[in-house]
């Protein structure tokens, strides 16, 4: 790929998982508004939630460092 679409693809992979990761600690968590589903299941929904965004930003970041390193 294009290296500025590579930065763009990381960048949204970066800023995805954060968003999630901050949804869920702050919103769901500490402030309590709202649940991501209803029911009993719903804390493992969200630890899982939390898993899959951190794993998000964590690719882009790995993808982000591979391609600085990788000369133009």
């Amino acid at each position: 790929m294009k290296p500025r679409t590579d930065a763009l693809i990381n960048g949204a992979l970066m800023a995805i998982g954060a968003l999630g990761v901050v949804d869920n600690v702050v919103v769901h968590w500490i402030l309590r508004l709202h649940r991501a589903v209803p029911g009993e299941h719903a804390l493992a929904v969200e630890w899982l939630l939390v898993l899959a965004s951190l794993l998000l930003f964590v690719v882009g970041f790995v993808r982000e460092r591979h391609a600085r390193r990788r000369p133009l």
